[in-house]
């Protein structure tokens, strides 16, 4: 359960928005590279780096020894769409990628290269705690076509790459933009294995979150923004036990995109423990999952909250889902026990507040209300909002009560 500090007790469904942001705090954790210093030849300012025809400017400079070209690899690594990580212990960088395994020992004119022993055109050598590698090797490593002008000092990288990489807290995927295949890696900077394949038709900005139950699944949201203005999102859910896809929904919408719940646990009151359930929507179906991936509910989502619509789905517990229809807007709770619903913003809201909910279209239909979670303690289920109309911009809090209807201002 994850759990709003300003909110006593308020534990709130996970999105895959509330477990992003993490991973490149994970992943430059594993930086840190023991001391040991050599001296540049020739400084960064001097050297350009261009990446498909586009300048790019690495954190750590490139350099020139003795004729050879040196690269910082956890940079040019990351920018091929690789994970480079550092084992003290070993000395020891490895650079992941889908059918991709590269470990360089620090000292060593050796590198493997998915098992294979091969030399190096020079050393690595370390600077400032980075490794640097001999420009051959790139791309050799990775196929790239990586190329040196001495006239013009520039490095020019050429990569075709159709993988996009995401991930989560210690993971890491990558999908493939034609074929749908997707490897992940948990640990992150572990061999990266094929789950399967998405059933996907990706059009423009793909990108990649991640999740890890307290069971081990794995739960990733590639969301397909795409169109001009670019107002039209494909949204995939795909559900991945002992390595492999399981389950997988796509649900699409138009202007409005809120991120979809995919997790909950609830308190089972006979054994006394929490049980954690997994969740896939397309939209028009809510897909419940056990810790096996097994599918144990399945909801209508347009026949219980009353409009054939496209929902997302902001929140699931035992007995309630919130959703909101694409095209209204208008969020609802659906209340488990008896299969009813209500529309939240005629109990929430009055005078203009309301009346903007019910009739503004602009940039898109529907009220600003927020669900925030489940108070465990006394079985409410509370939301923020933020008037249009209020200068100051301040949240309010509210509370529904599920058995009674009831509304209710929370304190801060």
């Amino acid at each position: 359960m994850i759990c709003k500090s300003r909110l006593s007790r308020l534990c709130i469904v996970v999105s895959i928005a509330v477990l992003t942001a993490i991973t490149a705090g994970s992943l430059s954790s594993s930086s840190a590279i023991a001391a040991g210093s050599v001296k540049p030849a020739q400084s960064s300012s001097e050297i350009k780096v261009t990446m498909n025809g586009n300048e790019f400017q690495p954190q750590s400079a490139p350099y020139v020894k003795n004729g050879t070209v040196f690269l910082p690899l956890r940079d040019i690594g990351e920018l091929l769409g690789t994970v480079v990580f550092w084992s003290s212990s070993s000395k020891t960088v490895t650079m992941t990628y889908p059918e991709l395994t590269v470990a360089l020992h620090y000292g060593s004119g050796k590198a493997t290269i998915n098992g294979k022993d091969q030399s190096l055109a020079a050393t690595p050598e370390m600077i400032k705690g980075r490794i640097y590698v001999p420009l051959r090797f790139l791309s050799e490593a990775t196929g790239a076509k990586v190329k040196w002008n001495a006239k013009t000092q520039t490095v020019s990288i050429t990569h075709s790459d159709n993988f996009v990489k995401g991930g989560g807290v210690n993971t890491t995927a990558w999908v493939n933009r034609s074929t749908g295949e997707l490897y992940i890696a948990h640990p992150y900077e572990q061999s990266p294995v094929l789950a399967g394949k998405v059933n996907a038709d990706f059009q423009e900005y793909v990108s990649i979150n991640s999740f890890i139950t307290s069971s081990g699944s794995m739960i990733l949201g590639i969301l397909d923004n795409y169109g001009e203005p670019h107002i039209h999102y494909g949204v995939y859910g795909i559900l991945v036990h002992d390595n492999k896809i399981v389950a997988q929904k796509k649900a699409s919408y138009s202007q409005r995109y809120e991120e979809n719940a995919i997790y909950y646990q609830y308190l089972e009151a006979s054994s006394n423990r929490y049980v954690e359930r997994s969740l896939l929507t397309d939209g028009q179906t809510l897909s419940v999952y056990d810790t096996e991936g097994n599918e144990v509910e399945t909801y209508n989502l347009p026949e219980l909250a009353g409009k054939d619509e496209t929902y997302a789905v902001l929140g699931a517990g035992k007995d309630y889902i919130v959703v909101r229809p694409n095209g209204t807007g208008l969020l609802t709770v659906i209340n488990l026990k008896d299969n009813s619903s209500v529309e939240l913003a005629e109990k929430l809201l009055t005078g203009d507040d309301l009346e903007y909910a019910q009739g503004n279209d602009v940039p898109y239909r529907g009220d600003e209300l927020k669900f925030l979670g489940l108070d465990t303690a006394t079985g409410l289920l509370g939301f923020s909002y933020v008037s249009p109309f209020d200068s100051k911009q301040e949240v309010q809090l509210f509370s529904y009560n599920l058995k009674t209807g009831e509304t209710g201002v929370m304190e801060r």
